[in-house]
């Protein structure tokens, strides 16, 4: 068994710990991504050439394209992970609108 989360209950089934495993690390990674893709894109305002941390310079096209390039596969990816979801039901209580 898993040790349990922080976020779970203690009396958590097997199951929600499992997923909790997996999913976690995703998010973080996810979020971690788009960070990185935030922080970039703030630099494409810039002018003149910009120097990554290994020492390489691009120009700001070149950042801009890459932050471009990054954001699809990221949404590509976080597609694939939602469609496997089914789409909430419209009777359902959760999806209703609120009065």
């Amino acid at each position: 068994m898993t040790a349990p989360s922080a976020l779970l209950p203690a009396h958590a089934c097997d199951q929600a710990l499992h997923i909790s495993a997996v999913e976690t690390p995703v998010i973080t990674e996810f979020v971690a991504a788009l960070s990185h893709l935030e922080r970039a894109a703030a630099l494409c305002g810039t002018s003149g050439a910009l120097t990554l941390p290994n020492g390489k310079s691009v120009t700001t096209h070149e950042m801009s394209e890459w932050v471009a390039m990054n954001s699809n596969r990221l949404q590509a990816l976080l597609g694939k992970i939602t469609d496997t979801f089914p789409e909430p039901k419209t009777g359902h209580p959760e999806t209703r609108p609120a009065a």
